[in-house]
Parts: C-alpha cells; structure tokens; sequence
C-alpha cells in the first residue's frame, strides 16, 4: 500500500464509470430498491453538521469482564471534536424464581451514578482510543457512552476487553423502538447481559420477550418496564432465562426510543473461550447474508427468531459454493413458529449436544469447499438470523453470535487497530461485476488499495494484511454496485465474523436472487 493523494478518488471513480458500461442486450437495467428500514450501524457524510453514536455493553469496574473501550475513527479532511458522556451504574441485582423466570416485582435494581463527560479533539485522517474506566469521575461497574461529535462521518466502534478474550464491534449511530436478538446463549458456562440505554430526558415503557427451548417467554417483570431519562439497565438474561442453548430476544417500546446491546461472556479465566459484543436489529427483514460463511472447526450454525405473535415463517437456509461448477447444495427447508427460533447446524464441534436441537446440515457441505449462506424468509414473515459458534478448544475460533447483514451499500467502514484480519464481499447482482477499493486513514495519511473486481453473484475474501492496510487506520471501503461486507477480526486461530457499518447515502434493500438449478 502507497501514499497517496486526492487523483486516486478520481481514478477510482473513472473505474467505476468503466465498469457500469455494458453491451447493449435490449435488457432495462433493474432499478434499486430504496431504504426505508431503520438501521443502527450508520455512517453520515463529511458534509454532515454532526453525528451521533451510542456504545452500550461495557464495564468499567474491578469485575474484568468487558474493559470498555471507545474507538473514534475520523476520516476527514479536518480536525474536529466529540463528546464523550458516560453512563455507569453499580451491579444490578434481581430475584430469580425456580422455573428461571424473574419474580413478579422483581426487575432489575440498578444504582445510576452521575453522568461524566470528556470533551476530545480528533485529528483529521485518524483515529483516537478513549477508555471508560480512565476517565476521571467515571465509576461503578457497568457503562455506555453516548458521543456527540461535529465531524458528520465519524466512525465509532468499541472494544471490549476481559478474562475470556477480546471483542469488537461498531457502535449504534441511532435510536429504535425495537431491538431484536436471535442467538443468545445461557447454556452452561456462559453468561448473557443485555443491556438498554435511554439516551433521552422522557421516560421509555419496554416489554422483552424471549424465545428458548421452543416456547415463548414473557417474564411480569420485563411487561411495562420503565427506564428513566437518562439510565442505563444491564439485565442478566441468565438468571431469567436459565439453561438454553439458543436465546431469541426481542425489546419492544411502548414509549420512547432506546438502544439495545447483548454482550456474553463465554468461558471464564481458566478455561477462555470468548467475548461477544453486538447491537440488536432495529428492524426484522425477509432476507439475511453471511458472507463470512461458517467455521467447520467448532460447532457452527446460523439460528433463525421469528418474533411475531400470529405469523409462521416458511425459511430455505441456501448454502452458496464459490465454486462456480461445485455440486449441488440442496437449502435446507423449515418453518419457524410465532414466538420461536430454529436452528441449522454446520457442525457440531467437539462435545456438543445431539442434532434434536436443530437442524443436521453438516451433511450437505463437502469438506474443503468454501460457502457462503443466505436466509431467506419464502412465505415474507419478517425474521432476524445470526450465526452462532461454539468453540470447546483454546486457542481456536472463538465463540460468538453475530448478526447477519440485511442490507447491501457501495460504502462500509472500519476501524482498524492492528493490520490483521479479512472481509468478505458478496455482490447480490446477477448482471454484472463490481469493483471495490479500500482507502485506509492512518495518522494523517491516505491509503489506497488495488481495485478489486468481484464477479456477479459471488463473494470474496480479502486479507487486510496483504493489502497493507496500516494499524490504527479507518477503513473506507467503496464499491461500483451495492454489496454487502463483514469483517473478520483476529488471527488464524483467533476471531470471529462481525457486520460493518454502511455509508447511509448509498443504501439499497439487499436482493439476492435464488440460484435455479436445471
């Protein structure tokens, strides 16, 4: 990777412009479909007076579980500065009933602590890393910082660091009235927090509903539960639903906007397996992407929630080959009842549980050949999917849940501590390629990658390292056609798949034709 200066943005989008002309076929060129679903990871325009991000899931006491960290990424021409306001309050405590549900009466108690905010500069084409804990005033256990900034795309993402590893991921740009989660986990050896924010001067009324062990569940104390002005409440799903492999979840508003994250802990000091850290889905959709694809070391496997309370969802999880002439991958068919989640496994790992807890695919994908997934809702019941991973070895690919992408755009983001790591591209359009560049930010200095090209229909892996894309950089990454992206972050032994954030300018409805087989 060279130095640069700004002729590389023109020379870029001269490729692009290339790349759109094709030869005349009679054909009309398909019309994008706009976007109109709330969306929490977004990214503004330079030209943007302000932005704002909410970091949730953290801590910042003695506990060592999730170190919160706060990474601001600045990609513009010009310094500009942020706020940093946090939120903290001491351990909740709640009262659990014998069948795993919360005592009626027995929500969560929190002690919310005084507000403390950073006033920082952020340096043009650079980024900065603030830790909660280090910032004076700051105490108690649990902590969110809310970010208020003049720089219009400012990239925010935060790192959370403890006892059973590492985790990152990007930060919610907005505020919704729902919050879905399909993977959750509170099998034995871990441990699930979600936890809200109000970022606003009203009062917000939630109801959260569970989905596990093929049952819908509604705990009294989670049915009208108000969150002040201004708090912040980690509920520990553990001790409301205990003992489930898979854990859907879904926080609903009867007044007010708030934001919602899930962080689980897997593991503990002596034995590691991983820290996982994701917002919710503001939005539920008919189609979900995993570019990343799936780890056929550990137990892998993507979990499908549908939320409604009246509507089935008839589903085809399509496993695509990026072997054009490989063999053929029959989907795998299933209906999801209302107020439940299913699940189809990969791979079982070492030492899981039988296949009666879902869906046997491990049968379907040869060894060796490389596949990407798509989750598409056939009868338009709208669902939320994530991947779910389990690893039993250490070192090894960590366990998480992560969220599917249910969007395509032609700008993602990024940021970058080290220069290890991977995307992977999948371009939904069956017509024609697409070119991607990546522009990374670093210390004042302009980046630029080789254009990219990937085939219609198809999906690339791209290694960060050999691009050399530099540590500590935020990453822009164009494309000449809406594609959808995640990032893997780690090593070789180490890491899991996670979404990016999008450029909000350039936002489609993700379309993914179904591959038809003569």
């Amino acid at each position: 990777m060279k130095v640069t200066r700004w002729p590389a943005f023109f020379l870029f989008a001269a490729l692009i412009i290339s790349a759109l002309i094709t030869e005349e076929t009679g054909d009309v060129t398909p019309v994008e479909k706009g976007f109109e679903r709330n969306q929490a990871l977004l990214v503004g325009e330079e030209t943007d007076l302000s932005s704002t991000w909410y970091c949730v899931s953290g801590t910042v006491g003695g506990s060592g579980i999730a170190n919160h960290e706060i990474l601001l990424g600045n990609p513009s021409n010009s310094l500009g500065q942020a706020s940093i306001t946090v939120i903290s309050v001491l351990s909740p405590k709640q009262s659990n009933s014998g069948d795993g549900a919360t005592e009626r009466g027995g929500s969560p108690e929190t002690l919310q602590l005084e507000s403390v905010t950073l006033e920082i500069v952020i340096p043009e084409r650079s980024i900065i890393s603030q830790t909660l804990s280090e910032i004076e005033g700051v105490a108690g256990e649990y902590a969110a910082a809310f970010i208020q900034s003049d720089i219009g795309n400012l990239v925010v993402e935060h790192r959370l660091s403890g006892q059973v590893g590492v985790a990152q991921s990007p930060c919610a740009s907005s505020a919704s009235t729902e919050w879905n989660f399909a993977a959750g986990t509170t099998q034995t050896g871990t441990r699930e927090i979600i936890t809200i924010l109000n970022p606003f001067p009203d009062n917000a009324v939630l109801d959260i509903t569970f989905a596990a062990d093929g049952r819908k569940r509604r705990p009294d104390a989670y049915s009208g539960l108000v969150l002040p002005p201004g708090a912040l409440l980690p509920i520990d799903i553990t001790d409301v639903v205990t003992l489930a492999e898979t854990v859907g979840a879904r926080v609903e508003t009867r007044i007010g906007r708030v934001v919602a994250e899930r962080l689980i802990v897997y593991g503990d000091e002596f034995q590691p397996f991983g820290l996982s850290a994701a917002v919710g889905s503001p939005s539920l959709n008919e189609l979900w992407v995993f570019p990343g694809g799936f780890d056929l070391d550990s137990r892998s496997s993507v979990v499908i929630y549908n939320p409604s309370n009246t509507l089935e969802a008839i589903v085809d999880v399509e496993i695509v080959s990026d072997i054009e002439t490989g063999p053929y991958i029959e989907p795998i068919s299933l209906t999801v009842k209302p107020g439940s989640s299913e699940e189809v496994i990969f791979n079982h790992g070492e030492g899981s549980l039988d296949a009666s807890n879902g869906v046997d695919a491990s049968g379907r994908v040869p060894r060796g050949i490389p596949f990407w997934v798509v989750v598409r809702s056939i009868n338009g019941t709208p669902i939320v999917s994530e991947r779910f991973v389990i690893s039993s070895i250490t070192p090894q690919k960590l366990s998480g849940s992560t969220l599917g992408v249910d969007l395509a755009a032609k700008e993602h983001f990024a940021i970058a501590k080290d220069s290890e790591g991977q995307l992977a591209i999948v371009h939904p359009a069956d017509d024609r390629l697409t070119l991607v560049q990546l522009y990374a930010y670093s210390e004042g200095q302009l980046y630029e990658s080789q254009v990219i090209e990937v085939s219609a229909s198809s999906r690339k892996i791209v290694d960060l390292q050999q691009l050399g894309i530099p540590e500590n950089s935020v990453i822009r990454i164009l494309s000449s056609e809406p594609v959808s992206v995640e990032r893997y972050l780690g090593s070789e032994l180490e890491g899991e798949w996670g979404r990016l954030s999008a450029g909000a300018s350039e936002l489609v409805e993700l379309e993914v034709n179904q591959t038809i087989y003569e």
